[in-house]
């Protein structure tokens, strides 16, 4: 082979070369995954509901205007807002968030025959799939049909308990399974309308406070990551808020090796070792757990106090203190601990003040407890004057317990911690 011939070959060669290694790097470089986008509200879908009932609130100045207005232009700074009605069936709003604002006060939108709660309930918690949260603008008094309380007016107060609340029950049970949560917002407002009482009487109310409420349904960390983000952004706040958790208990904690320590032990992964200690000399650990997507009564320092339960065979451990991470001084926190600490939302201090064996096996647990501020200012089984219904709802404490009772058992806890204690 000549000196020219080896050279051309020699090139030849090259240029294989380097085409099969860009082949090889455009491959590798198809072969790379997409980035995955972290988990979070995708859109939230917005419900009023728009029977007859709801007419008054919608005529003249009224809080309800306000707050709605609001709440609508608040959420769709977080996510996109579609906004629906919903009487007997749902129907999407066409204009946009913007329009329907104008509505409010331009358009009577309130002129629907009414319809039952729970189905309305169903219907909307249907959409509450996958990372959509829905929201419900209600006057939620429970009511059988029409037709049957023209049969027997007293059906309403005869059977709100026994099968309207058994209604409401099993549809929220049924989001239970599915891992979907809801929060109630109470609200007042100015009504200037016909208001229907349990009896479908009709009374033509000028300014009257009528109650109205707002429910978001979905999944739990969603809704939690929507209230507070509404509790922040709202300048019309709601009067209550009461939280239904659906997940299971929160079982993750981070045990600090120095904060808040006393005595002589070792933190560990499961817990604490080498631990010394005796009634006269009790020794003290600190656990950090995110209580953050549990709701907001359940979070205060009293609340955990009063309701935490700590229990152990072989040992004596009672809780000493309770801090939320902001109180928490920081000062003498080295980086690693810091690290711990602002992973969490609170700080919960032990006292172990003895240990009768070798080890012992400590369980922390946190009950689920729901407020009944329903029950005592905000419902009434009578609603034909106006000093039996001013500001309250006809069965609200029936339609609340049933919720309640879909979310809460014996076994239902807000957290669970299972750690152990080793000499």
């Amino acid at each position: 082979m000549n000196q020219s011939s080896f050279r051309a070959n020699g090139l030849f060669f090259l240029v294989l070369l380097l085409l099969f290694q860009g082949c090889g790097r455009k491959e590798k470089k198809a072969e790379k995954q997409p980035e995955t986008k972290p988990a979070g509200i995708s859109n939230i879908l917005f419900f009023m509901e728009t029977s007859a009932s709801m007419g008054g609130y919608l005529k003249g100045e009224t809080n309800f205007k306000v707050a709605v207005s609001e709440l609508v232009t608040k959420m769709n700074q977080v996510a996109p807002v579609e906004v629906w009605t919903i009487a007997g069936k749902p129907q999407p709003f066409v204009g946009g968030y913007n329009q329907f604002v104008v509505n409010l006060a331009t358009t009577p939108l309130a002129n629907e025959r009414s319809s039952e709660l729970h189905k309305i309930f169903k219907q909307v918690g249907e959409k509450a799939k996958g990372n959509t949260v829905a929201l419900l603008v209600s006057d939620c008094i429970l009511s059988f049909p029409d037709a049957e309380i023209k049969k027997n007016p007293e059906i309403n107060r005869q059977n709100a308990e026994s099968v309207l609340k058994s209604q409401v029950n099993d549809q929220f049970a049924a989001l239970k399974k599915q891992g979907v949560s809801a929060t109630v917002f109470a609200y007042s407002s100015g009504f200037n309308g016909t208001y229907y009482d349990y009896q479908n009487n009709k009374h033509k109310l000028t300014g009257e406070s009528r109650p109205f409420y707002v429910w978001v349904i979905g999944k739990q960390e969603l809704v939690a990551d929507l209230n507070q983000k509404l509790n922040e952004m709202l300048i019309t706040k709601p009067a209550k808020q009461l939280d239904f958790g659906a997940s299971g208990a929160l079982k993750q904690y981070d045990l600090f090796f120095s904060l808040n320590k006393k005595g002589n032990w070792r933190a560990e992964k499961a817990g604490i070792s080498e631990l010394a200690v005796k009634p006269a000399k009790p020794a003290e650990f600190a656990v950090g757990v995110n209580l953050g997507a549990l709701p907001t009564y359940a979070q205060a320092e009293d609340y955990i106090r009063k309701n935490l339960a700590v229990t152990s065979s072989n040992a004596t451990v009672k809780l000493v203190n309770v801090q939320k991470k902001e109180k928490v001084p920081t000062e003498r926190i080295k980086e690693r601990e810091l690290k711990l600490l602002n992973q969490n939302s609170h700080v919960l201090t032990f006292r172990v003040e003895n240990l009768y064996d070798e080890k012992a096996d400590v369980a922390v647990k946190l009950p689920v407890r729901f407020d009944d501020w329903y029950a005592t200012g905000w419902s009434t089984m009578d609603d034909r004057t106006p000093s039996s219904r001013f500001n309250k709802t006809f069965a609200l404490v029936h339609l609340m317990n049933g919720v309640k009772e879909a979310y809460q058992s014996s076994a239902n806890d807000f957290l669970v911690l299972n750690l152990t204690l080793e000499k």
